[in-house]
């Protein structure tokens, strides 16, 4: 396992991600490996794929999600290289820091754009436009460049707040507990 680049955080446990988002029912984080400020989750489970779970860490922020897929182009991630990557290796100068945020609630009041955005880590120039809630469950629509028809979900959680659920462009209401929602296929 790599470690992480000086200054940076250890490399995070298992337990420690899966509290970052909501995997499917019967999930959980399998290896962790790191690489610098960079970390990929292995997922088990009854219906778990190849792909793995990608983290960064921000300094003052900790820990984020960032993506789920089986590689990355380094270049997209602002880094030279990486042993989840599938480019060449290039230089690029490193995104700054994130502002600090605790990404917790106390209810599942419908959080704002800006809450939402400081759970994952978007790719550069976007932002969370309108937020869809409907109980305990939001939707964030993405707006910037290259987006696509796709939103990002979040569920609320109590005792640990909004959490990631995934990022895809609809999602069944049966499987989220609800009779209907603006981010659900019919």
């Amino acid at each position: 396992m790599a470690t992480p680049a000086a200054g940076a955080a250890d490399c995070p446990t298992a337990t420690s991600l899966q509290t970052l988002v909501e995997l499917p029912k019967g999930w959980s984080f399998g290896e962790v490996k790191c690489f610098k400020d960079w970390a990929t989750a292995d997922p088990q489970g009854p219906t778990a794929g190849d792909g793995v779970y990608l983290f960064r860490y921000a300094a003052g922020t900790g820990w984020k999600y960032y993506d789920q897929g089986s590689d990355w182009d380094c270049k997209d991630l602002g880094i030279s290289e990486a042993p989840f990557c599938v480019s060449e290796p290039v230089k690029t100068a490193p995104k700054p820091a994130p502002k600090p945020s605790s990404g917790t609630a106390a209810s599942a009041k419908c959080p704002s754009a800006k809450t939402l955005e400081a759970l994952v880590e978007l790719p550069k120039g976007w932002t969370f436009g309108s937020v869809d809630c409907v109980k305990d469950w939001a939707g964030a629509d993405p707006e910037g460049p290259g987006v696509g028809d796709g939103s990002y979900l979040f569920h609320f959680v109590p005792g640990t707040g909004w959490k990631y659920y995934g990022d895809g462009s609809g999602y069944d209401c049966v499987d989220l507990g609800l009779k209907e929602a603006p981010f659900c296929i019919y």
